[in-house]
């Protein structure tokens, strides 16, 4: 993976603004939850992925993945993943003659 630099000014209380581009690259959504370290003198910060339960099967564990879509996100499992991909394919095909 290629390192990309920003340089970003803090604000009078401390804020930045994360770049369009990394959120997007990231799926950083408006709620995403960030993790914030520090390691001498370098500030790490991660995703906080994820206490949100998923919207398919409700399980909240770190496997679960948020994906952003327009102006919201969307918290799926592995299996609610795989459970909405069956779903989905299952309705294109009973409306494919539509």
């Amino acid at each position: 993976m290629q390192k990309k630099k920003y340089i970003r000014s803090l604000d009078e209380i401390g804020r930045f603004v994360l770049p369009k581009q990394l959120r997007k690259e990231l799926h950083l959504g408006e709620k995403q939850m960030l993790e914030v370290f520090s390691d001498g003198e370098r500030i790490i910060i991660e995703k906080y992925d994820n206490l949100e339960p998923c919207l398919v099967t409700g399980e909240s564990t770190k496997a679960n993945h948020t994906f952003a879509f327009g102006n919201g996100t969307v918290t799926l499992s592995p299996e609610g993943l795989e459970k909405l991909i069956e779903e989905l394919s299952e309705y294109k095909k009973s409306h494919s003659d539509d």
